[in-house]
């Protein structure tokens, strides 16, 4: 039965859409009977071929279209051909393409009974003195040192015709002197970035790649001897994509990358309430959780150590492991460590109210059934309401954790708190459900409503949320607000302007 109404529903959908595909193809044949009219055999021809592409089988669109092809096909023609004395050759290419088209879609309706131009001798000749105005025009401003237009011409001549001539390689020669004039006006990274375009159109070309390394490299220097190491390392990534072979870059980045990442020690968030919940050490688990934050969204520049890994360090270099303390504020000079992240919980608190029941009460609405004979005689049934009173147990139960302290990102060097967070994280549960609902006396309960609140308590769940899964999801906001706040303070690059000056 099911499948018999599913046919039957895709049968009706199909008949709709081919009912509103026919009206569409009559609208458009309309349209196309409305321009031939008024002479515009180009647009009725148009019109026709739009119909018949939703109503194919139409013998009698078919045939309107074939009376019109030529016509169709001569005004269209007359116009390319304007535009081409005219000396639009750009307009008369589109014109040209858009007949050859017309006419490919004409012969899907045998509608082509006629001798046509030859469109690919007629294109490639349109196309080729097209080009030829541009390349003419690109040569003038070349000469006329107007690079950044030469530049658009030279291409534009290439979309009409590629190759063309030189194109190609004045396009280069243009980003060439570009960067030429950028590099002697202090605008090194503008000068780079023209070099590299040189070899964009042509791999290769001159020695653009050299000088675009060489650029990149001279600024990656400043930037490092200024101490902007994140800064350099990027602008040695920029020289070695110019030229990979440049001398000293792969030494060069990784001294700047190194000299450029933060690595930050995750000691400890101590716990001195001692208290615990669901068996967790609360400390190491957000200590943890704020970590493994960090390192997927950090970027590369960011390196963390976990406690086992600082205190080998410590050892290393003779340090005392007591140092690294939440109190601390002198400085605590470790090679190898940028900041200590500690922390502590004084507030470790969880209440269980315990399961309560109580007796209340509820109005549900009762219906029945009075048989009666009507006027004519005839036995019917009318449905009555009354409304009752039920009462019922009503249970509550409830639990609340809440985790207190701090957590502070300390810089090493200084001992300068960087940051400092506040932690104050409530969470819980609570339940309430109805149960043992005694009615105002035996009732079918098919034919009894309660209102929504009622059913509301009926179907409510009896079970709290585990309190592990309660304070997981505390940890995991309290370690998304940390590690996000690391991140926004330590991991970011300087906004540092080039240098007016370079010397290379």
């Amino acid at each position: 039965m099911k499948q018999r109404i599913c046919s039957l529903l895709v049968i009706t959908l199909l008949g709709g859409l081919l009912l509103n595909a026919a009206q569409r193809a009559g609208t458009l044949a309309k349209a196309g009977d409305k321009s031939a009219s008024k002479g515009d055999y180009f647009t009725a021809a148009k019109s026709y071929l739009d119909s018949l592409a939703k109503k194919p089988k139409s013998t009698k669109t078919a045939e309107k279209l074939r009376e019109i092809a030529l016509p169709a096909y001569d005004q269209k023609l007359k116009l390319a051909e304007q535009y081409r004395n005219s000396g639009n050759l750009e307009g008369a290419l589109r014109e040209f393409q858009d007949l050859e088209q017309f006419v490919d879609n004409l012969r899907q309706y045998n509608a082509v009974n006629f001798m046509t131009i030859d469109f690919r001798n007629t294109l490639a000749s349109v196309g080729e003195s097209a080009a030829e105005l541009r390349y003419q025009s690109a040569e003038g401003l070349f000469t006329g040192q107007n690079y950044p237009r030469a530049i658009e011409e030279y291409r534009a001549a290439l979309a009409l015709k590629t190759p063309y001539k030189d194109c190609q390689e004045k396009v280069s020669e243009s980003c060439y002197r570009i960067a030429g004039g950028a590099e002697a006006a202090n605008a090194y990274r503008r000068a780079a970035e023209s070099y590299l375009q040189a070899c964009a159109m042509t791999p290769g070309y001159k020695d653009a790649k050299v000088k675009a390394a060489t650029i990149y490299k001279a600024l990656g220097d400043h930037f490092f001897a200024a101490g902007e190491y994140r800064k350099a390392y990027d602008d040695y990534v920029l020289a070695s994509g110019a030229d990979p072979s440049f001398p000293d870059l792969a030494a060069k980045l990784v001294q700047s990358k190194d000299s450029a990442t933060i690595r930050i020690a995750f000691v400890g968030i101590d716990n001195p309430t001692g208290n615990s919940i669901a068996g967790l050490a609360l400390g190491d688990v957000i200590l943890e959780s704020i970590r493994s934050k960090v390192q997927s969204r950090a970027s590369q520049f960011i390196a963390s150590l976990d406690r086992d890994e600082l205190m080998t360090i410590a050892r290393d270099q003779k340090i005392s492991e007591g140092l690294f303390d939440y109190e601390t504020s002198a400085p605590i000079k470790v090679r190898g460590v940028n900041y200590f992240i500690v922390g502590k919980l004084n507030q470790v608190r969880h209440t269980h109210a315990g399961l309560s029941r109580d007796r209340a009460n509820c109005q549900y609405e009762y219906r029945y059934f009075v048989p009666y004979t009507d006027k004519n005689g005839k036995q019917k049934t009318r449905t009555e309401y009354v409304t009752e009173t039920a009462t019922f147990d009503l249970f509550r139960d409830s639990v609340k954790i809440t985790l207190g302290g701090a957590v502070k990102a300390i810089e090493a060097k200084s001992g300068v708190t960087a940051i400092n967070h506040q932690i104050m994280e409530d969470g819980g549960d609570q339940i309430q459900y109805a149960e043992n609902i005694r009615l105002a006396a035996p009732r079918n309960l098919d034919q009894v409503t309660f209102n929504r609140e009622t059913e509301a308590l009926i179907n409510a769940r009896r079970e709290l949320v585990d309190v592990g899964e309660i304070v997981n999801k505390m940890i995991n906001s309290i370690a998304d607000t940390v590690a996000n706040k690391i991140l926004v303070s330590l991991d970011r690059a300087s906004q540092v302007s080039d240098p007016a000056s370079l010397k290379y």
